[in-house]
C-alpha cells in the first residue's frame, strides 16, 4: 500500500533545507518529531482543496472502506460531523427544500452546533435506553416518515457511547425508500469494517458516515474521517471542498495526516487478522466472566 503523505515527508527531510516557513520550532526538538511536522509547503497538499498527495491518500482510504469519497480530518469527528451536516443542508437548499434533518437524540453536540451554524431545523427522535443510548429504530423512522414533513436527511449515532448498535441495514432500507439521505456518527465504529462480517454503515446503506481513526484504530488524536457512500456521491461532490473550507484549518496537523496514510498500510497488513483475534479473546473474556 502507497504512502504519499509520508513519503512527502522523508524525502522533505532528507533535503535538510534550512526551514524559513512555519511551524516556529524549525524540525527541532518535540521528542524528535518535530523534523516530520511541516505545513502546506509546496509539494505537501492542502487538505481543503487537495490535488496531489493527500489526494491520493484519501482515495486509498476510500477504496478501503468502500466509498466513493474519503475526506481526512485533523480535528476529530467535530469536523466531520459539520461537513457531512453541511453537505446535506446545501443539497436540501439546491432541491428548494427545508432543512430539516430528523435526528436520534443522543446526538454529539457537534451535530447540534452545525444545525445551528447552517439555521437547519432538528426533529429529535426519542427512544428508550436511557440518557446514553436514547435513539430510534427502523419502524418509529418510517412511521414519522409516513406522518410528516420529508427531513433532509435522518441522523443516527451508532454504536452508542455504551457501545449499543442500531439495526442501519434496516434504517437504510426505509430511508431509500422514501429518499431520505441516511448520516450516520460512527466515531465509535471505525473498526466496524474489518469484523469478520462487516458491518460499516456504508456497507450497510449509510449514504454518509463518519469515524474516528483514533478512537479504535491505531491513530493520532484528531485523525477522523468523512466517508460519502455511492448513493449520494454525485448530488453532492461539487459541494465537498467548500463545505470542508468552511470548517478546516488553514494549518492541519500533518503528523495525524501522516498518520492517516500510515493507516492504509496497516489496515491492508494483516489488520482484519489481528481484529478477530481481539473480539474472539474478549469473547472469551466474557464468558468467564459471566460464569
Amino acid at each position: 500500500m502507497k504512502t504519499p503523505i509520508i513519503d512527502f515527508v522523508d524525502n522533505y527531510i532528507k533535503k535538510d533545507v534550512t526551514r524559513l516557513h512555519v511551524p516556529g520550532h524549525k524540525g527541532e526538538g518535540f521528542f524528535g518529531v518535530a523534523k516530520r511536522d511541516v505545513t502546506e509547503v509546496n509539494g505537501a497538499d492542502v487538505l481543503f482543496s487537495p490535488k496531489g498527495i493527500i489526494k491520493e491518500s484519501q482515495a486509498l482510504t476510500a477504496g478501503i472502506y468502500g466509498s466513493a469519497a474519503t475526506v481526512f480530518s485533523t480535528e476529530g469527528s467535530t469536523l466531520a460531523i459539520k461537513e457531512m451536516v453541511g453537505l446535506v443542508v446545501s443539497l436540501a437548499k439546491r432541491r428548494g427544500q427545508k432543512p430539516l434533518i430528523l435526528a436520534a437524540r443522543n446526538a454529539h453536540k457537534a451535530f447540534e452546533k452545525a444545525a445551528a451554524i447552517f439555521d437547519c431545523e432538528v426533529e429529535w427522535l426519542f427512544g428508550g435506553g436511557g440518557l446514553l443510548s436514547q435513539s430510534a429504530d427502523e419502524k418509529s423512522i418510517e412511521n414519522r416518515l409516513i406522518g410528516g414533513l420529508l427531513p433532509c436527511a435522518v441522523y443516527i449515532t451508532t454504536p452508542d457511547y455504551l457501545g449499543n448498535m442500531l439495526d442501519v441495514k434496516a434504517i437504510s432500507v426505509v430511508c431509500k425508500k422514501f429518499n431520505v439521505p441516511l448520516i450516520v456518527d460512527n466515531a465509535h465504529g471505525a473498526y466496524l469494517k474489518f469484523l469478520p462480517q462487516d458491518v460499516h454503515p456504508i456497507t450497510l446503506g449509510a449514504d454518509m458516515c463518519v469515524d474516528s481513526a483514533h478512537k479504535t484504530l491505531p491513530a493520532l488524536t484528531g485523525a477522523s474521517y468523512l466517508h460519502v457512500g455511492a448513493s449520494i456521491y454525485e448530488s453532492v461532490k461539487d459541494d465537498i471542498e467548500m463545505i470542508v473550507d468552511i470548517f478546516s484549518g488553514s494549518s492541519p496537523s500533518y503528523l495525524i495526516l501522516q498518520s492517516l496514510d500510515k493507516l492504509n498500510e496497516t489496515l491492508t497488513n494483516g489488520y482484519r487478522e489481528s481484529v478477530k483475534k481481539c473480539a474472539e479473546n474478549l469473547d472469551r473474556s466474557k464468558q468467564k466472566l459471566t460464569k
